[in-house]
């Protein structure tokens, strides 16, 4: 037989050979039916970092605002030409400070006037009195100059009250947030002189669910932090007893003592209402995964390098990563190959830290 022939001959004989060993291959069984694992490979590498849980303060994030705790319209109770503005737009005044000088015109002379005439009003009375007490005068006479006097002292009264109230002053600390009016102006009873903001304390307003509104007591201590990074403590001073109609949510207020001079109404702030303390891992968010089912959890490794995986929840996140709960106190978490393995799985770890995750 010639070498071609040959070769022919065993590359047949190769081939059935292959086909037979495939057939009775896919007829192997175990005895209880289940088909055999045959391993394809080594078993996986998993990158793991041990993790033990720390005690967390829980805190309820809110999203709030500032608010002035007061805004105020100045407003003129008399009439008269405005003279003076010392309170410019933008400026801190301090209560009883000067905010619009109205022209006096004739009121001196009406308050000196009515002065004069309570003078001589209690003068006379003090004689009728005196005349009295000596029988020379009725009980008639003594009511008449008696209504005199009391009407002298009113009409004195009111000539002080118009003369005072020439000059409208800030009925308490704030900043002067508009003016109303300039010098030459004419202001007309209940035309406002200026508005005032009063900003320390100043108040931070926010939405609370009603699933959550039980966290909150009033006096309680809250932490804020504005969006320009600012961080204070407050005081809870105000709880809605009613929600709002269309959101149910209520509405909470903060007042915060002292917060400085670069404070403003209508920025931007986060309440943090404390709800005690709980155990927590800080983890990389990277490490989070979805089961099959799309619950979000982590993948650990136990004492016999099995992979399990469990359920967590995230409580808070700050620059370090995410803080869980679910695991138990201590877990090895799978931090690289975590998405290509599956529970009950046999692995071998790598403690080597992941750079890119460093707890301080």
């Amino acid at each position: 037989m010639s070498n071609k022939n040959l070769i022919a001959v065993f590359i047949a004989f190769a081939m059935a050979v292959w086909l037979f060993s495939g057939e009775l291959a896919s007829n192997i069984v175990i005895a209880d039916d289940t088909p055999l694992l045959v391993a394809s490979g080594d078993i996986p590498f998993v990158r793991v970092r041990q993790s033990t849980a720390e005690q967390r303060r829980i805190t309820l994030s809110v999203n709030a605002q500032t608010r002035a705790n007061r805004i105020v319209d100045v407003k003129a109770e008399i009439s008269g030409r405005i003279v003076k503005v010392p309170g410019i737009r933008g400026s801190r005044v301090k209560a009883g400070d000067l905010l619009c000088k109205i022209a006096i015109d004739s009121r001196l002379t009406d308050f000196n006037q009515a002065r004069a005439e309570l003078k001589s009003a209690k003068l006379e009375f003090d004689g009728i009195l005196d005349l009295k007490k000596r029988g020379l005068q009725s009980d008639i006479n003594v009511a008449k100059v008696e209504a005199a006097l009391a009407a002298s002292k009113a009409a004195a009264k009111r000539a002080e009250l118009s003369l005072s109230k020439t000059n409208i002053v800030a009925p308490f600390d704030g900043v002067v947030e508009s003016q109303s009016v300039e010098i030459g102006d004419f202001l007309n009873v209940g035309q406002n002189c200026v508005t005032l903001l009063e900003i320390d304390p100043i108040l931070v307003v926010g939405q609370v669910a009603e699933k959550s509104i039980g966290h909150i007591v009033q006096g309680g201590i809250v932490e804020i932090k504005l969006i320009t990074g600012q961080v204070f403590e407050g005081v809870v001073s105000f709880i809605a007893r009613a929600p709002d109609s269309i959101t149910r949510t209520y509405s909470v207020e903060v007042s915060v003592e002292q917060p400085g001079d670069n404070i403003r109404s209508g920025l931007t702030a986060e309440m943090f209402v404390p709800l005690g303390e709980q155990s927590a891992h800080l983890i990389s968010p990277a490490s989070l995964v979805l089961d099959d089912d799309g619950v979000m959890g982590l993948r650990t490794v136990d004492q016999q390098n099995i992979v399990h995986f469990y359920k967590v929840t995230i409580l808070s996140e700050d620059a370090q990563g995410v803080w869980v709960d679910g695991l138990p106190d201590s877990a090895n978490i799978i931090t690289v190959g975590h998405e290509e393995v599956f529970e009950g799985q046999n692995v071998k770890i790598d403690l080597t830290p992941l750079g890119s995750f460093v707890k301080s």
